[in-house]
């Protein structure tokens, strides 16, 4: 009999089976997927430490020496670009005595712990000790004592962080993905909103939600449901090589304004890319959208078992900011974006709540769930499967 309360033995691989089933015959993850702190600890063990994570758009630190502090599934990080222009990120904790280093975000031509002052260069190299002549004396180096470094690599003008020293390279992680999206030419487009939408809900859930195309008519019947849909062309494996899912939702036009709301230009690219939304979700964290006339990235932050929080970076070509009502339009496009994803955080958070009773029994899938069903396996692969990892 399948258990109504969270086992002890939560990782049997025996709870899971019939999310294991192909999809016309599977049922869904067990509701304690979403609210067991078990589970989500080995969610940041097993997925979070050791995929690629969004952390937004690169122009977070424009120029030399400007900085940003975060913290991402429990790691506070200073993220910061260099004298060479380079950017950074490093553990926000002093290698004395642990303390961090600094917080909020700015400018600075060097990383000061306040406890010692142990001072840093902006690439992480220990340079000042105050009072340590004598210990560097008897065998302490500085140099190994720099800030601890986490991998920071730039894709589609996005920074990505990877807590695993061991690996594979970013462009390795997307695999085909940088190529099915170069018509964007999304490296050369311009940031102009970054916002920001707290949600009380398992992070799962909105990446799920994110491949659910079933849900429109219903959580957004006068929004994204006014645009009609021709086809959408779903992930198939065996072409689209790389750590991502996606579906390509074919209309004409730009979901980003309504009909009679002005938009901005279509981004110059051939007719076979400008028929709809490619949508992608990138493992670990983020999900975005190449659209006619911009590109969207969503990163997920969890919080815990039963929070997140997502942060949406809002970008198009250099040329659109030149357009003389161009504020107005932007305004136009990030309240239409507000009114979808508040449809979207509503209907996570009423997942969420019916996902905590503890007698919850695991649903079914639709063929339209058939994303839903990939990415859930997706999960199981990494929490359950190879328990040898």
């Amino acid at each position: 009999m399948f258990p109504i309360f969270e086992p002890s033995d939560l990782f049997n691989p025996e709870y899971y089976t019939g999310v294991r089933q192909a999809p016309e015959h599977a049922v869904t993850l067990p509701g304690w997927c979403y609210t067991s702190p078990r589970f989500y600890e080995r969610e940041r063990e097993r997925i979070f430490f050791r995929y690629w994570n969004c952390i937004g758009h690169q122009s977070r630190v424009p120029v030399a020496g400007s900085y940003f502090t975060q913290e991402f599934v429990g790691v506070p990080l200073i993220v910061v670009r260099g004298e060479d222009m380079k950017i950074r990120a490093f553990v926000n904790s002093c290698p004395h005595r642990g303390s961090e280093i600094i917080d909020g975000s700015g400018t600075c031509t060097r990383l000061v712990c306040p406890y010692h002052n142990w001072a840093f260069h902006l690439d992480g190299e220990l340079y000042a000790t105050p009072m340590w002549e004598e210990a560097e004396a008897q065998g302490f180096k500085k140099s190994a004592h720099g800030l601890q470094q986490v991998k920071l690599e730039l894709w589609a003008g996005l920074m990505w962080i990877n807590f695993n020293p061991d690996s594979p390279s970013l462009l390795d992680h997307l695999g085909d993905l940088p190529e099915r999206t170069a018509p964007w030419q999304p490296e050369s487009l311009v940031c102009v909103a970054r916002t920001e939408y707290p949600m009380e809900a398992n992070w799962k859930l909105y990446l799920e939600n994110f491949s659910d195309g079933l849900h429109v008519p219903f959580v957004h019947k006068t929004t994204l449901n006014r645009k009609y849909v021709s086809r959408r062309d779903f992930h198939d494996p065996t072409v689209n090589i790389g750590n991502y899912l996606m579906h390509y939702t074919r209309f004409e036009g730009t979901r980003g304004v309504s009909d009679g709301q002005k938009g901005f230009p279509e981004i110059d690219m051939a007719p076979e890319h400008k028929t709809g939304s490619f949508l992608p979700n990138i493992h670990a964290n983020a999900s975005m959208g190449f659209n006619i006339d911009s590109v969207s990235a969503t990163e997920i932050h969890p919080l815990g078992p039963g929070r997140s929080l997502l942060v949406t970076s809002f970008m198009v070509p250099k040329s659109a900011i030149a357009i003389p009502d161009f504020d107005e339009i932007l305004a136009t496009y990030l309240g239409n974006s507000k009114v979808v994803r508040d449809e979207d955080v509503r209907a996570c958070e009423r997942q969420q709540r019916g996902l905590s009773s503890p007698i919850h029994v695991p649903g079914c899938f639709h063929p339209k769930d058939r994303l839903v069903h990939d990415y859930k396996n997706w999960i199981l692969d990494h929490v359950i499967g190879n328990e040898a990892d």
